[in-house]
């Protein structure tokens, strides 16, 4: 029964990551060859500058609306309480962090056009915003998991994704407005989306249910998360700043075009984590004498998985890349071989991790 439910729900969660994947792989090489591979390179630096500061807007949030949502001790009644409060505090910290980044701004842009980065200010006002939003959308659709409605999830997942491309192709493509245009794009429709997923998640968004006492409780049981957030994003941009500062912007570019390729086999790894966390903890509350042996029987089941679509994907990296991008990007083909073994690897924790959530 478990691993049916695993089964249904991942290729739900699944679906709308699949079908956006789709979507990227015939506008993936669009855009990147109207931005070029330096362009692209500092699109995706500035990512990770707003990756860091998007762990202090979650602050662990989510973790702890997991944790506290579905726990023995809570009643129904609670749980838009626990909802509604994490919601407010993210809301809260998100608007902070996007004030204390315009602040920044002005003493950043002499240290880009001294790079001489192809964009303007305005890419990093839409970065912060899109960063923001982004925490709100996706603190939305983990609560739509806690609801166990993958359909709902796959309605938000795949409206707010392929809305984004769209913007996106046009602002970059055929009005040739570069980064500036792109993440302007994605602030637009992350902006239109919100309303929606507050929409969605009707059930336990209460406003008059917030307690501070209970964001104080969330806080306190999520701000650790950041510690292990940053460590993620050290692995996650280290790769991309060592490559600025020791080759060129260019090789990032490059090399960023390796990772997404290599996301195709990450989305795998995400759409069981997407289906697994909320189950993983109701499995320890409904089946304390044998949860132990679900959880390793799953882990296998993860990892031969996962080196069956990873080992096919870096057999083949060479001829991936050559059949759909421009000659420039060929070298990514042995950066994808790599990433997809370290995907693999990397995709067990999904199991192996739940001890200390």
């Amino acid at each position: 029964m478990v691993f049916r439910r695993l089964a249904k729900d991942s290729a739900i969660y699944g679906g709308a990551d699949l079908a956006t994947k789709i979507l990227s792989f015939f506008a993936f090489p669009i855009i990147a060859a109207a931005l070029s591979p330096k362009a692209f390179g500092a699109l995706e630096l500035i990512f990770t500058i707003t990756a860091l500061l998007g762990l202090a807007i979650n602050c662990g949030l989510n973790n702890s609306v997991q944790r506290f949502y579905w726990d023995k001790d809570t009643t129904p009644a609670m749980q838009p309480a626990i909802v509604s409060s994490g919601l407010i505090a993210q809301i809260g910290f998100g608007i902070l962090a996007v004030l204390v980044g315009a602040l920044a701004i002005p003493f950043g842009m002499p240290l880009v056009q001294a790079a001489e980065w192809p964009l303007s200010w305005i890419s990093f006002v839409a970065a912060l915003l899109v960063m923001a939003l982004s925490q709100w959308s996706q603190y939305a659709l983990d609560v739509i998991r806690l609801h166990f409605a993958p359909w709902r999830f796959f309605a938000l997942a795949l409206t707010s994704r392929v809305v984004t491309m769209a913007f996106g192709i046009v602002a970059v493509v055929a009005l040739g407005l570069g980064i500036d245009g792109l993440l302007s794009a994605q602030a637009l429709v992350l902006i239109m989306v919100i309303p929606l997923a507050l929409w969605l998640i009707r059930k336990d968004f209460k406003p008059k249910r917030i307690e501070y006492s209970q964001i104080k409780e969330l806080v306190q049981f999520g701000y650790p998360f950041i510690f292990a957030g940053i460590a993620y994003w050290l692995f996650g941009a280290m790769d991309r700043w060592m490559l600025a500062s020791m080759a060129s912007v260019e090789e990032v570019g490059i090399y960023s075009v390796a990772f997404r390729f290599a996301s195709v086999v990450l989305f795998v790894s995400a759409a069981f984590g997407q289906a697994w966390s909320p189950v993983a903890m109701k499995i320890r509350t409904d089946h304390p004498e044998k949860y132990q042996v679900i959880y390793g029987q799953v882990l296998l089941l993860l990892l031969f998985t996962m080196l069956v679509v990873g080992g096919g994907m870096a057999l083949f990296s060479g001829e991936v890349i050559s059949m759909i991008m421009p000659a420039e990007y060929h070298a990514s083909a042995l950066p994808l071989a790599i990433l997809c073994f370290g995907i693999i690897l990397q995709s067990t924790q999904q199991v192996t991790a739940v001890g200390i959530s």
